[in-house]
């Protein structure tokens, strides 16, 4: 798992495939507002024309200079903000598209498997989620990391 302190260091960073194929190069992290553990990268390769792809961060590793994603090239291609003009923050909306790309759940819901226990208490992006119906397109829960944050 990224670490917080690791944060900084990571934007200009090379992305590879655990396959060891070049994805792009790390753009930017978002990391949980509530939470500040680091979510998604953002990755772009201009050689390939590959612009403004996330991918998630939660089984991802850092490998010297080099972010190690554990997702194939064409997965990372196809995500949907390749093709949409995701802001350099994602929505609700946004993000619940990309867990279901990359075929995970999100962090509060697996933590809230027995019924209100854990972040789900304190967390408020449970309550952006809940209390934004049909504002999911610009509600968000994570902002940029920021050095020092």
């Amino acid at each position: 798992m990224i670490t917080e302190e690791q944060l900084t260091a990571m934007t200009g960073y090379a992305a590879y495939t655990d396959q060891g194929q070049r994805v792009g190069g790390v753009d930017y992290v978002l990391v949980d507002d509530t939470t500040g553990r680091p979510e998604w990268v953002r990755i772009t390769d201009r050689a390939s024309g590959l612009g403004g792809v996330f991918v998630p961060l939660r089984h991802a590793a850092l490998d010297d200079e080099r972010l190690v994603l554990p997702y194939a090239v064409s997965l990372i291609e196809r995500a949907p903000c390749a093709a949409l003009d995701c802001g350099s923050v994602l929505s609700v909306a946004e993000e619940q598209q990309l867990f279901a790309h990359y075929g995970i759940r999100d962090a509060r819901d697996e933590v809230n498997a027995e019924g209100g226990a854990g972040w789900g208490q304190m967390d408020r992006a449970e309550t952006i989620r809940e209390g934004t119906a049909g504002q999911e397109a610009r509600a968000s829960r994570l902002r940029p990391a920021q050095p020092g944050r």
